[in-house]
């Protein structure tokens, strides 16, 4: 069975994404499959802290429509996937 944990705030600098990705890591240290969707489309930072900054597919592409979502998955060595957002500005303007 699928589960989705949610980590918002209206605040930016509180620990959103330190707290997704160390939550995402823990439980797939128990051996569950974990991915991480950075669905803060303005200032997204998972693909930053990963290691992935800039990607080919990213949920921008998803959410337009010009790509699949499983196009949008890439694993992290920890084992942890993720579905970072694009940091380009123009594709932020297109969705």
């Amino acid at each position: 069975m699928s589960r989705l944990i949610t980590i918002t705030s209206g605040k930016g600098g509180v620990g959103k994404t330190t707290t997704a990705i160390n939550l995402a890591t823990a439980i797939n240290s128990f051996g569950k499959e974990v991915v991480v969707v950075d669905a803060n489309l303005t200032t997204p930072n998972v693909g930053l802290h990963l290691g992935a900054p800039i990607v080919p597919i990213s949920l921008n592409h998803v959410l337009l429509g010009k790509a699949k979502v499983q196009d949008a998955i890439y694993e992290h060595e920890s084992g942890t996937k993720i579905i970072p957002s694009s940091l380009s500005v123009n594709e932020l303007r297109r969705i």
